[in-house]
C-alpha cells in the first residue's frame, strides 16, 4: 500500500491538485495457471489497492473486474465487452467521487 500511496501522492503533485479522484481497477486473476494463480502476488496488490482506498477520501476501487471474462487466448486482458464495462465501471466512480473530491481546482485556488 505504501507504493501505491506514493505513486498517487507523486501524481497529484505533479499535477498540483491534491484531492485528484483516483478510481483504481481491481486487479484479477484469470486463474489459468498449473496452481490456479497466474499473478504469485494478486493477493498482496489486491489488499494494497483496498487499503489505499480505505485511506484517502478521493479514491476508489472498482470491482466490476470479478465479473469479467478472459477471452480463450489470453489469460492476461479482459475480453472487448469486459473492457467496455469496465470503462462504464470507472466514469461512473469518477463522477461519483468528483461531488467529494478535487473542489480545490473547481474553485480555482490551486
Amino acid at each position: 500500500a505504501g507504493n501505491l500511496k506514493r505513486m498517487m501522492d507523486l501524481l497529484r503533485a505533479a499535477l498540483r491538485v491534491d484531492d485528484l479522484p483516483v478510481v483504481i481497477g481491481k486487479i484479477t486473476d484469470s486463474g489459468r495457471a498449473d496452481d490456479g494463480k497466474l499473478m504469485d502476488y494478486i493477493d498482496t496488490v489486491q489488499q494494497a489497492q483496498l487499503d489505499f482506498a480505505d485511506k484517502d477520501a478521493c479514491a476508489t476501487v472498482v470491482t466490476v473486474t470479478d465479473e469479467l471474462s478472459y477471452p480463450s487466448d489470453d489469460d492476461w486482458h479482459y475480453d472487448s465487452a469486459g473492457y467496455v464495462r469496465l470503462g462504464i465501471a470507472f466514469a461512473d466512480a469518477a463522477s461519483e467521487l468528483s461531488s467529494t473530491c478535487n473542489l480545490e481546482s473547481r474553485a480555482g485556488t490551486n
